[in-house]
C-alpha cells in the first residue's frame, strides 16, 4: 500500500468525522431547545403556586351581587358605616373622611370606584380599612361576608377577557362559587412620583 492510498481512507474517515459532529451539534442544540420548552409549565406552575403561597386567607365582600375578596394582610378592620365628612373629589371613589381613633382616614366608595350604580348607604353598611400605596383607606361595600382560607392551588390568574383583569390579583375557586381578588396595588394605585 503506498503513502497515498494510506492516506486516502484517512482523509475519508476525516471528513466521515466532521460529518457526523454537525448532526451531533444539531442534535444538542434541538435536545437544549426542548428541554427549554418543556420547562415553561413548570415555570408557569411555580409563579401560581407563589401566588396561592402568599394568600392564605381572604377576606370575602359582595358588591352588586358579585363576590370580590383582598387578602387578609392587607385588612386592619372592618366597621359599620359611621357619620363621615364628604369633600369634593373629582376621582370618583373618595366620598369622605373618616375620624378613625385621631386620625383623618379617606372613605372610598367601592361601587364608584369601579363604574357600578351607587346606591344609599344605610346603618349596617359595612367598611373595610385597608392598607394601601397611598395609606390607609376605608372601603365602602355591599356586604362583608367572611374570612375565608384560600384551598390549595384555589386561585388562578385572571382571564385577561374580564373588565377587571388588571385590577385582579387572580380568581379564587370555592366550593360555593369563584371569588374576584383585587390586588391592593392596582385597585389604588400610589400616585406617579409618591413610590
Amino acid at each position: 500500500m503506498t503513502a497515498r492510498s494510506a492516506k486516502q481512507p484517512a482523509e475519508k474517515a476525516g471528513a466521515s468525522t466532521k460529518r457526523s459532529r454537525a448532526p451531533k451539534a444539531a442534535q444538542v442544540e434541538e435536545a437544549t431547545v426542548d428541554a427549554v420548552v418543556s420547562a415553561i409549565p413548570d415555570v408557569v406552575e411555580v409563579a401560581q403556586s407563589d401566588l396561592t403561597a402568599r394568600i392564605e386567607r381572604i377576606v370575602v365582600f359582595s358588591l352588586e351581587g358579585q363576590r370580590y375578596a383582598l387578602p387578609i394582610d392587607v385588612v386592619q378592620e372592618i366597621q359599620q358605616i359611621v357619620a363621615l365628612s364628604e369633600i369634593p373629589d373629582d376621582s370618583g371613589g373618595v366620598v369622605g373622611v373618616i375620624n378613625l381613633r385621631g386620625a383623618v382616614v379617606p372613605v372610598m366608595d367601592l361601587r364608584r370606584l369601579l363604574g357600578l350604580p351607587v346606591r344609599e348607604y344605610d346603618l349596617q353598611t359595612p367598611m373595610v380599612f385597608v392598607r394601601s400605596p397611598r395609606g390607609l383607606v376605608a372601603l365602602i361595600v355591599d356586604q362583608v361576608e367572611d374570612v375565608v382560607e384560600v384551598p390549595e392551588g384555589g386561585i388562578q390568574p385572571p382571564s385577561e377577557v374580564f373588565a377587571l383583569a388588571d385590577r385582579l390579583l387572580g380568581i379564587c375557586r370555592l366550593d360555593s362559587g369563584p371569588v374576584f381578588v383585587f390586588s391592593i396595588e392596582r385597585l389604588i394605585p400610589a400616585r406617579e412620583g409618591r413610590r
